[in-house]
């Protein structure tokens, strides 16, 4: 069976700036698939070119067996597209909008629809200027889950969204992965995205990151270590000091498995030790290094 989503080689570039390097992606029917990545990286143009509101300048792409270059308004009645930077129209009503983004599609989710208005409790009879921000993108989310078709497109759903409402979020997803959905939304809560998600794609510098890539990065970070030392201890010699921190910790690249690193300090040396912590921006920089030495090279 052919993918929902086909790219091959796309590329797209705003004046000087690369916004894809040649991005290759297939995301095949009933998938949830995750794009994280820092800001810049790429993710909302890719999105925004699956649904032709941008024209690629190279390469091959497919949403539902179309080109959106060619095809926008096919590819968008099978398609519900909710945007990083969601607009709506303050003078309206909530429901006035809700029932208008809704008359694009010819099918809507009424079951979803419904769960959706209980668990938002939204003021849908007020105009949406007195909308909070988070309101705004409950509202914006519900025109995009809202319509029944075969492909969401979600840049950062749960934007301006609090903890309780991101886990709503997460559940209505699902419904929506079970009823045989394609999903692709971009995320900057990685946990969540991986808790979710069937799988993860990471975006960085416009080029999509292998897999081998990703474990790679993964693998090295899992050896750093950040400590707090009593004055005038002296590292390991499988330790490696990769920076003096603003809070008085070290961060430590240890050659050997960071608890017999630990093991082999003065027990009254460590005050304070983190290990095995995955931060999103040390895991950034290690994929931006590595993806941007592989293209040089």
């Amino acid at each position: 069976m052919n993918p929902l989503v086909l790219a091959r080689g796309v590329s797209k570039c705003f004046a000087a700036r690369t916004a894809l390097a040649g991005v290759d992606l297939e995301v095949p029917r009933g998938e949830l698939l995750g794009l994280i990545g820092p800001n810049g990286a790429g993710k909302s143009t890719f999105l925004r070119a699956l649904v032709g509101l941008v024209r690629r300048d190279h390469g091959e792409l497919r949403v539902h067996g179309l080109d959106p270059a060619t095809d926008p308004v096919l590819v968008r009645q099978r398609t519900s597209y909710l945007p990083g930077e969601t607009s709506v129209y303050q003078q309206m009503t909530g429901r006035a909008w809700l029932d208008f983004a809704l008359g694009f599609y010819a099918r809507r989710d009424d079951e979803l629809l419904a769960r959706m208005q209980q668990g938002f409790a939204l003021p849908l009879d007020k105009r949406v200027r007195t909308y909070s921000a988070g309101m705004k993108q409950k509202l914006a989310v519900m025109a995009a889950l809202g319509p029944d078709v075969d492909l969401y497109l979600l840049d950062e759903p749960d934007r301006a969204l609090d903890a309780q409402m991101r886990y709503l979020l997460r559940e209505l997803l699902r419904a929506k992965k079970r009823a045989g959905k394609t999903i692709v939304l971009s995320s900057h809560h990685l946990s969540e995205a991986e808790a979710l998600a069937d799988r993860l794609q990471f975006v960085v510098a416009g080029r999509m990151v292998p897999p081998a890539v990703l474990e790679a990065a993964r693998a090295r970070l899992a050896r750093r270590l950040r400590l707090r030392l009593a004055p005038g201890t002296v590292l390991p010699a499988d330790a490696e000091l990769l920076q003096h921190e603003a809070d008085g910790t070290v961060l430590v690249h240890s050659r050997i498995p960071p608890l017999s690193l630990l093991q082999a300090l003065p027990p009254d040396a460590v005050s304070a030790a983190e290990v095995g912590v995955l931060r999103l921006d040390e895991l950034y920089q290690e994929l931006l290094h590595a993806t941007t030495a592989g293209s040089a090279s």
